[in-house]
């Protein structure tokens, strides 16, 4: 078991906390982690919001088949056309159906970013726990190591990466992931940082639970929200990034479709 920290006022300790019920420390650990899935649930925004992400996803997923036409398919004499019925949003100076290279184009501009949130995630959530948890010499190294990466832009940061690799979606999506762990793993610590010190973390320690356990059933549950809105800014943010370095040359490789200008 790790060593504890300075315990904030109002921790349990002793006596007091081996006797609290399991039954009790469950329910206390539970009931924060319950009421924001039906917060959110209940807005209209957010609702909305998923549906027309929902969408996005949907058109992204059945491309082949919702596509009039072969999105990589060049016609110099239908070069610039306008709206018609054969081309219903026209074609491009390759004579390229824009709808089908829209439709195609969300497949990489959408899980592109997507790939981006969840390495990123996974790494930030990660290091900033186990930063949290452990504490001491591992959260000093670990803190070093995330305001190293900090140092660098993170755009330059991917163009270094990309260019040690090779240019495409793949590398682009992997050297932004590792630009943008560091945000992801600042936020969990801090969250984790004060979830750490809560008293039934104290308790649930003391009644013989173990580090695996509570973290994974209490104190990763518990910091999910925060962890979720700064996923989604990130998946924003990515976006946007993602787009330069395919204009640069450094992403998306033509003619693969893209969102992208």
């Amino acid at each position: 078991m790790p060593a504890m920290t300075d315990t904030p006022p109002g921790t349990p300790s002793g006596p007091s906390a081996k006797g609290t019920p399991p039954a009790t420390l469950e329910k206390t650990a539970l009931v924060r982690r319950r009421i924001w899935p039906r917060r959110i649930g209940g807005s209209k925004s957010v609702t909305v919001s998923a549906a027309v992400l929902t969408l996005f996803v949907l058109v992204a997923l059945f491309a082949p088949w919702l596509a009039p036409h072969d999105p990589n398919a060049v016609s110099l004499a239908d070069s610039l056309q306008g709206t018609s019925a054969e081309h219903l949003l026209g074609t491009d100076q390759s004579g390229r159906d824009v709808l089908s290279r829209l439709i195609h184009g969300a497949r990489t501009s959408l899980l592109g970013p997507l790939g981006v949130v969840v390495g990123a995630t996974l790494l930030g959530v990660t290091v900033g726990v186990v930063s949290a948890w452990r504490g001491g010499w591992v959260d000093t190294v670990l803190s070093r190591v995330v305001e190293l990466i900090f140092a660098f832009p993170g755009v330059l940061l991917a163009i270094l990466l990309v260019a040690v690799l090779s240019a495409g979606l793949k590398a682009t999506v992997l050297a932004l992931a590792i630009a943008y762990t560091p945000y992801m793993a600042r936020m969990t610590r801090s969250a984790a940082l004060s979830e750490r010190h809560r008293p039934y973390i104290r308790a649930l320690e003391i009644q013989g639970f173990s580090a695996l356990s509570i973290i994974a059933r209490h104190l990763l549950p518990n910091i999910a929200p925060m962890v979720l809105a700064q996923a989604s800014l990130c998946f924003g943010y990515a976006m946007i990034d993602l787009a330069g370095l395919s204009f640069l040359g450094f992403g998306v490789q033509p003619p693969q479709a893209d969102w992208a200008p």
